[in-house]
C-alpha cells in the first residue's frame, strides 16, 4: 500500500510537473497580451468581480474536503455503494448552493452599477462579466463535483492535462482574438466556451475511469439521514474554510477600497507569481493529501509520525528556497517581463514573502489534520477571518497596501502557525506539541539566519547596470542558499535525513 501511495504521488507530480511549465510560460505571455490589449483596469475590474462572486460560493465551503477525506476508507476498501453514494450526497447539496448562488446574485446584480461607478468599460461588459464568471460555478456545482472521486483515488494525472489542456486553447484562442481587434468581448465569450468545455471533459475522463459511477437511487432524505455525520462535518468545514476565504479573496477588494483599482493589477500581477510558486510547491507534494488520509487509516502511529516530519522538514526548506528565490528575482523579472512601473516597495515585498511562506508551509499540519477529520475548533476560523478582515481595514486605512498584507499575515501567525498545530498535534497525533515549536524554530533559525547572511554579502558585491548579469549573480546566490540550509537542516533534523534517503531511493528506482 506504502509503495502503491508512493507510485501514485510520483504520477501526479510527472504530470503536474509537466503542465506547470506549461502554464508559466502560457500565463506568463497571456498576462502581458491581457494588460497591454485590456489594460489595468479591465484586468483589476475582473479580479475583483472573481473575487465579489467567490463571497457569494461562502455557502460551498467545506463540501469538497469533507466529502474526499470520507471517501478514502471506501476506496480503500473498494466498496462502490458508498462512494456512490456520497457522491451522491454531494450531487444533492450542491444543486441547493447552486440555487442560492442564483438567488445571492441578483442583489449584485443590481448593485454593480454603485459598485464600479467610474470605470473604464461599460456597464454591459460588467453585466456580462459577470454572468460568465457566474456560469463557471454553476457547472461546478450542477456537473464537475465528482471529479473530488479521481482526486481522493490519487489518479489526478488522468484529469489535469484534458482540464489544463482545455484552459490553454481556451487562452491561445483569447489571445489571438484580441490580435485580431475582438478586444475583451471575444475575450469574455472565451470564458464562457471555456467553462463549457470543460464540463465535457470532466464528464469525459470519469465515464471513463469510473464506468460503474452512478446516481444512487435511495431518496435524498433517506441518504442525508444515513451520511448526518457526514452532514455535520461539512457545517464544521464550511466555518474552517472562511479563514482561508477570507485571507485569499478579500485583500484585492480591501485593496480596491483603500487604494485603486489599478493597485489591484499592481498586487495581481505578485500574486500570480507568488501563486505560481505555491503551484510548483503543490506539484511537488502532489496527492500528500489522499496519501496521508490513507496512511491514518491504517492506524501505524509510528510511521506516521516519521513521515509527518519527513513531510514537514522538506516542506519548510523547499518553501524557504522558494520564497528566497521569489525575494531576489521578483523585482528583475516584472521589470523585464512588465515595466518597472509595476514594481511594489520593498516592504510589500517582505510582507507578500512572509505570507506565502506561511501558505505554502500550512499544508502539512492542514493536511494531518483534515485526515484526522479535526473540525471540530469551529471558533478558530471565525477569528482567523475577524482577525484578518479587521486588521487589514483598519491598517490598510491607516497604511495603505502594506497596512492590508500585515494584517493577513497576523491572522496567519496566530491560527495557523500556533493554534492549528497545537489541535492536530493534541487530538489528532496524540504527541506533545512542544515538539513541533521546538522543529518549527530550529528550521526557522536556519532558513532566516541563512538568508540574512548570505543577502547580507551580495549587497557588499558591486552590481553592474546589467540587468541578465544582476539575474545571474542573484541566481548563484540562490544556489548557495540551498546547498547551506540543505546541509545544515541534514545535520540537525531527522526529517531532512528522511526525505534525503526517499529522493535517493527514487532517483534510483528502488521503490
Amino acid at each position: 500500500m506504502a509503495a502503491s501511495r508512493t507510485k501514485r504521488t510520483l504520477q501526479n507530480s510527472k504530470v503536474s510537473l509537466i503542465l506547470f511549465v506549461i502554464q508559466i510560460l502560457v500565463g506568463f505571455y497571456s498576462r502581458k497580451v491581457f494588460l497591454e490589449y485590456l489594460g489595468d483596469e479591465v484586468i483589476g475590474l475582473n479580479t475583483t468581480l472573481g473575487n465579489i462572486l467567490s463571497f457569494l460560493n461562502l455557502a460551498e465551503l467545506g463540501i469538497g474536503i469533507a466529502m474526499a477525506t470520507s471517501l478514502y476508507k471506501p476506496i480503500h476498501d473498494e466498496d462502490q455503494q458508498t462512494i456512490c453514494e456520497i457522491l451522491t450526497v454531494q450531487g444533492i447539496l450542491y444543486k441547493r448552493i447552486a440555487w442560492i448562488l442564483c438567488l445571492l446574485s441578483i442583489p449584485v446584480l443590481v448593485g454593480l452599477p454603485y459598485i464600479f461607478p467610474s470605470t473604464n468599460c461599460s456597464i454591459v461588459y460588467v453585466y456580462i462579466a459577470y454572468i460568465v464568471f457566474l456560469s463557471g460555478s454553476l457547472f461546478s456545482y450542477l456537473w464537475n463535483y465528482r471529479q473530488v472521486l479521481i482526486q481522493a483515488d490519487q489518479k489526478n494525472y488522468k484529469l489535469m492535462p484534458w482540464i489544463h489542456g482545455t484552459r490553454y486553447v481556451k487562452v491561445i484562442i483569447q489571445i489571438i482574438l484580441l490580435y485580431t481587434n475582438y478586444g475583451i468581448w471575444g475575450w469574455i465569450f472565451m470564458e464562457l466556451i471555456g467553462n463549457i468545455a470543460t464540463v465535457f471533459v470532466i464528464n469525459h475522463v470519469l465515464r471513463k475511469e469510473y464506468p460503474w459511477l452512478q446516481r444512487s437511487t435511495q431518496p435524498a432524505s433517506t441518504l442525508l439521514s444515513k451520511y448526518k455525520d457526514l452532514i455535520t462535518k461539512t457545517k464544521q468545514l464550511f466555518v474552517h474554510k472562511i479563514g482561508s476565504f477570507v485571507l485569499e479573496q478579500t485583500a484585492p477588494l480591501i485593496i480596491y477600497a483603500f487604494v485603486s483599482l489599478s493597485m489591484v493589477t499592481y498586487y495581481g500581477n505578485y500574486m500570480m507569481l507568488i501563486g505560481y510558486t505555491v503551484t510548483l510547491m503543490n506539484v511537488i507534494f502532489e496527492g500528500m493529501g489522499a496519501s496521508i488520509g490513507n496512511l491514518v487509516a491504517e492506524n501505524n502511529k509510528s510511521h506516521t509520525m516519521e513521515v509527518f516530519w519527513e513531510l514537514f522538514t522538506s516542506r519548510l526548506w523547499i518553501a524557504g528556497i522558494a520564497c528566497f528565490g521569489l525575494y531576489l528575482l521578483i523585482g528583475p523579472f516584472i521589470s523585464l517581463w512588465l515595466s518597472p512601473r509595476y514594481l511594489l516597495s520593498e516592504t510589500s515585498l517582505l510582507l507578500l514573502v512572509m505570507g506565502m511562506f506561511i501558505r505554502i508551509t500550512r499544508s502539512v499540519v492542514d493536511s494531518f489534520k483534515n485526515a484526522y477529520q479535526l473540525f471540530a475548533d469551529v471558533w478558530s476560523p471565525i477569528a482567523e477571518a475577524g482577525i484578518n478582515l479587521g486588521g487589514s481595514i483598519l491598517l490598510g486605512y491607516l497604511w495603505g497596501l502594506n497596512g492590508i498584507l500585515l494584517g493577513s499575515n497576523l491572522s496567519l501567525i496566530l491560527i495557523v502557525l500556533v493554534w492549528k498545530p497545537y489541535y492536530t498535534f493534541r487530538y489528532g497525533l496524540k504527541s506533545p506539541v512542544r515538539l513541533y515549536f521546538m522543529q518549527y524554530i530550529l528550521h526557522l533559525a536556519i532558513l532566516l539566519g541563512c538568508a540574512w547572511i548570505i543577502r547580507t554579502g551580495v549587497m557588499n558585491l558591486p552590481m553592474e547596470d546589467n540587468i541578465y548579469l544582476h539575474i545571474t549573480i542573484l541566481s548563484i546566490t540562490l544556489l548557495a542558499y540551498i546547498v547551506c540550509t540543505g546541509m545544515l537542516l541534514y545535520i540537525s533534523t531527522s526529517g531532512m535525513r528522511s526525505f534525503s534517503h526517499r529522493i535517493i531511493k527514487i532517483t534510483t528506482h528502488k521503490l
